[in-house]
This record gives C-alpha cells, structure tokens and sequence, in this order.
C-alpha cells in the first residue's frame, strides 16, 4: 500500500476545530544548506525518519507541517510534493519527498565516521533476500488503517497510552473527516495538483470503506499477526540474534522497532504479545525502546518537540502551527 493508506490516522491528531477551513499557510524560510524535514510528530513514516536520523547521527530542522489543517495541500507544500504527503526533505536545492526515498538519500549520503550504516552491505544472496522479505512484510502493513479502525470498533477492549486515549480517538475520528474536506476542497481550488490529489482521495475514500468494517478490520489484524508470528518464530530459531538481520541495528529494525510501538500506544500488546504469546517479541521491544535514538524520538523526553518549538519562525508559531505543536505538547505532558 502506498504512504498515503499507512499513514492516514496521523494526520488528523489535533485540537483543531471542526470546521474546515481552507487557508492559505506561509511558506517558511531557512538558510540555502539547511537540512529541513517537514514531518508531523505522530506521523509513522515521518517519525520512521526522524529515527533514521537520529540513528545515523544527522543534524536537522524539524519543521511540523499543520496536518489537520490543511497545511500539506497549501500553495507552497505542493510546490516541493504533489502528493501532499509528509515527510519531505530538503537539503539545500534538493528536495526528496516520501519516507523511503529519504531513507535512500541519507543513507547513501551519510556513510561512514559518526554516521552509523544501516543498510548492510552484505554479499550473502540469503541474508540480502531475507532484508528485501523483512522490508516487504513489514513496510505494506496498513498501520494508518490499523490506527483508525482501532478507534471505531471498540469490542477490541484496548488499553491504549498517549496520545491515543479516550478523548483525542475522538477527535482523531472527527478531524479524519475534516481533513478529508479539505482535501476535497483542495482538489476543487487546484489545477496543477489535480490528478495526485484525486489519487490520494480514492485512497481515502477506500480506506474509510475497508476500516468501517468489522470483517475488513479484522483481515487487517489478522495479517499484522501473521507477520508477528513469522518474526517471533525466526527469533525462536536463532536465539543468539539480537536484531532481524544480524547483531547490527538496521533499516529493518527502525521499521519493525516503530510498528511495535505504535501497536503499543494505540493498546494492541495484550492482543498480540504479552502473556507468553510471542516472548521473542517482547523481548525485542524491550530491546527497542532503550536505544537512545528511540528515547530521542518519544514525546515524555520533550527532544523533538523542544526541537521542533525552537526551529519553528516565530511569526508562524502565532498561526496555524500553534495548533499541531500544542498537540504535540499535551500528549508529551499525557506521558508524564
């Protein structure tokens, strides 16, 4: 599935009124060699980077993108991405959209010195098939879908964290048809984006038809433990690896790392691991969450978003962006 169906429910987490306007952002300004991402702090592809860089050492400018507000289908973002799509990265004259090709990008840029390697460069056939069936499995799970068919059907019983919890999983339904307003009223106000916009419409639109249903929902549950087995027995079989691939920490690891956690916030432990059900899971995740890079990421340590706050023009945080970083800053105070 595209980056467009996995990420959906990231996009709408916000405080924001439900109404939706269509406004016009201010593009921000940054010197010509900064390297700048444009990201949402609970979108899973973009915080998929921000681990990425962080593994790897990397110095940035976060710079949050008013998702539930329309920001990513304003004049100036769709200039840099069609799709309206985070994260983007821009360093300098390049501009890279979408997780995977920002993955490439750094990881072929940033090698060596303090810049840790997360792609092996292995010439064993079998340990380079099993890295392209890990990213596979893992990488087409439809974890935005997961997230909003999570807060529809609630015989599930979950025990979701922050900022999944009660009262923003209300909102996050509500604002998932705001922001598609708005998308839709973009698509009516644009020319040269039309055709993108129209593609990540039907994506929507299917999306919104495939979580609605119970049955639906629960080939999406099924398939995610399915994946979860496959892992938890590979590890069962050898027990002496401490990650996917080998002993090194790799791009598969950020991925698999990040789909654990986000099955953890959003309450799905208990269905899927804890009690014995898969210990080499639970094992990893534990593992997972004491990497430094991971603690770097997480909203209780206030990196990110103090990163965010400082990196952000002033005159912008008066506007628009005020409403993704209070957000961002309640779910952090939530971790407490």
């Amino acid at each position: 599935m595209s980056e467009n169906t996995v990420n959906t429910v990231d996009n709408v987490i916000s405080t924001a009124p439900s109404t939706p306007p269509v406004k016009e952002f201010k593009a921000p300004q940054f010197k010509d060699d900064t390297l700048v991402l444009y990201f949402h702090p609970y979108n899973f592809q973009s915080q998929k980077v921000i681990l990425i860089l962080y593994e790897k050492n990397i110095d940035f400018v976060p710079y949050a993108i008013d998702l539930a507000n329309g920001e990513q289908y304003s004049t100036w973002f769709l200039n840099i991405n069609p799709k309206g799509d985070v994260p983007v990265l821009q360093d300098g004259i390049f501009v890279i959209p979408g997780s995977s090709h920002i993955i490439g990008y750094v990881e072929n840029k940033y090698r060596g010195d303090i810049h840790n390697a997360l792609r092996p460069r292995c010439n064993n056939p079998a340990e380079f098939k099993k890295i392209e069936f890990f990213e596979s499995i893992i990488n087409n799970l439809p974890v935005g879908a997961l997230s909003l068919g999570s807060f529809i059907h609630e015989d599930l019983k979950l025990t979701p964290k922050p900022p999944f919890i009660g009262p923003i999983r209300k909102s996050c339904l509500k604002n998932n048809d705001k922001v598609h307003e708005i998308l839709k009223r973009s698509i009516d106000d644009t020319e040269t984006n039309k055709a993108s916009l129209l593609r990540k419409l039907d994506l929507q639109d299917r999306r919104k038809r495939l979580v609605q249903s119970r049955v639906e929902f629960q080939k999406i549950l099924d398939a995610i433990q399915n994946v979860l087995r496959y892992i938890d027995n590979d590890f069962k079989d050898n027990a002496e690896r401490e990650w996917l691939i080998s002993n090194a920490f790799s791009l598969v690891d950020v991925s698999f790392g990040l789909l654990l956690h986000r099955l953890y916030q959003l309450g799905f432990e208990n269905y899927y691991w804890s009690y014995g059900k898969m210990p080499y899971v639970e094992s990893y995740f534990l593992r997972f969450k004491k990497r430094t890079a991971y603690q770097k990421l997480m909203p209780s340590n206030f990196k990110i978003l103090k990163d965010i706050w400082q990196n952000t023009p002033a005159n912008y945080k008066i506007g628009a962006g005020a409403g993704v970083l209070g957000m961002a800053m309640f779910a952090a105070l939530a971790h407490k």
